[in-house]
């Protein structure tokens, strides 16, 4: 899905779930390539490459093939309590888990994003942005499952790493969704699934 188009669908979820016309949803979709800023980006980052501006939060980051990138378009409200930081532990807390189940060491560092251990060390698989607007979250997590995915950061630094420590995990796009919900279930209840096409007319 077109970045631009994908954005302006979370805008238009964000008011219906402000409203309480949708529940909390989790949306996945692979992009073409595209390089995205964040608020708090450094243009040293991204001198060799034409940028996206969003409001989410973080530094400069690549989509593209190879990604599952995974948008919530959530309440993060908690018992009545806004908990952004509980929300966010409990996204990262559901990809260790659902890394965990193919065997993967995964885990946090003191850098943003999941990480894994590798012979080569700790490498960067998925980055994380964020945006809250009247208590409902949009933006969210992007998965590499292929190379194609880490040469595209090739041309920057990304969340201002040395591109170097970007790799990717070998799991099938379907089998990483499929244990993805199943993970993010744990901590947020079970999922429905529809097709995206259905929630552009609601």
């Amino acid at each position: 899905m077109d970045y631009e188009k994908c954005l302006r669908l979370q805008y238009h979820l964000v008011e219906l779930r402000k409203n309480d016309k949708i529940p909390n949803t989790a949306l996945f979709v692979e992009h073409n390539s595209i390089y995205t800023i964040g608020r708090k980006a450094d243009p040293k980052n991204y001198e060799n490459v034409n940028v996206y501006k969003t409001d989410r939060g973080g530094d400069v980051t690549y989509h593209g093939p190879g990604q599952i990138v995974n948008y919530f378009i959530f309440d993060v409200n908690i018992d009545g309590r806004r908990e952004i930081r509980k929300f966010l532990e409990n996204i990262e807390n559901a990809y260790i888990k659902m890394l965990g189940s193919f065997g993967y060491s995964a885990m946090l560092d003191e850098e943003p994003g999941i990480w894994i251990e590798t012979e080569k060390g700790k490498k960067k698989v998925a980055s994380i942005g964020l945006a809250v607007k009247d208590n409902i979250s949009y933006h969210g997590i992007a998965l590499n499952i292929g190379q194609e995915a880490v040469n595209g950061f090739n041309l920057i630094n990304p969340c201002g790493l040395d591109n170097s420590v970007m790799s990717y995990v070998d799991i099938p796009r379907d089998k990483a969704i499929e244990a993805i919900v199943s993970s993010l279930a744990d901590y947020f209840g079970e999922f429905q699934k529809i097709n995206i096409d259905d929630i552009k007319l609601l």
